[in-house]
């Protein structure tokens, strides 16, 4: 391998280990059980808020028709006043009022059945608030103590996060830009890592990727054999000859 090859190749696997370096420590501080405890008890508490939110919907609407039930019973409270207190003057003038009278008796019970499904409704709604504000209350809670918990594993990795990043900054500099075009392009296609060893056979000239683990074909071992490396015809990853 030319030497201004090998020196570009030494520097990008350099950059790469920090690399590797750094994903790991942003994958343990993504996969932290306590941050997957903050994301359930998050959704635990947006579940109960939105639950409280609609029983106290529903209680506005049962409000409105314990008002409009209430006003239609002193209405028919009004006309048995009525009733109640009228002589009548005749047998039809009695008829009259006795039907009303039966009509005014079946309105009641009516509205006794509406009322008493009203108080049954308004139980639920009221069970159902208090049940989701102990739990939004609760998940509140241990969502704090798990934040709390992630916060010091962050606190913890911060130095060393700041020091491969600095690493990385640095390391860049001295990476050749068509090389680190084609590292960045396969990041991006999540083939990782993108520079790989060639693994196989030195005394038959005979390799595999490092990466997919693919043989390699002829044209791919002639030309790691005579430049170093070269690329993966399945997963294009960039094949080194480690030596």
């Amino acid at each position: 391998m030319d030497e201004k090859i090998k020196q570009s190749f030494k520097m990008m696997i350099a950059y790469q280990k920090k690399d590797i370096e750094l994903r790991k420590l942003n994958t343990l501080i993504e996969r932290d059980e306590a941050l997957a405890l903050m994301n359930k008890y998050k959704r635990t508490f947006n579940d109960a808020k939105r639950v409280i939110g609609e029983c106290e919907q529903q209680a506005g609407v049962l409000l409105d028709m314990f008002a409009e039930l209430q006003k239609y019973i002193e209405d028919n409270l009004a006309v048995l006043e009525e009733l109640e207190s009228t002589e009548s003057e005749s047998d039809e003038d009695l008829e009259r009022r006795v039907k009303r009278l039966d009509g005014l008796k079946s309105k009641f019970q009516t509205a006794d059945r509406k009322m008493h499904d009203i108080q049954e409704r308004a139980k639920t709604v009221c069970s159902r608030r208090t049940e989701a504000f102990t739990a939004g209350k609760s998940a509140q809670q241990k969502f704090a103590e798990a934040r709390d918990k992630h916060g010091k594993l962050v606190d913890s990795k911060a130095a060393e996060l700041t020091k491969l990043k600095s690493e990385l900054d640095e390391l860049r500099k001295s990476l050749d830009e068509s090389l680190f075009a084609e590292y960045t392009k396969l990041v991006e296609e999540n083939k990782f890592p993108p520079v790989v060893p060639a693994v196989g056979d030195e005394k038959k000239n005979m390799y595999n990727c490092g990466g997919c683990g693919l043989d390699l074909p002829q044209k791919g071992n002639a030309l790691l054999r005579d430049q170093g490396w070269c690329r993966c015809e399945n997963c294009h990853r960039i094949i080194v000859l480690m030596n």
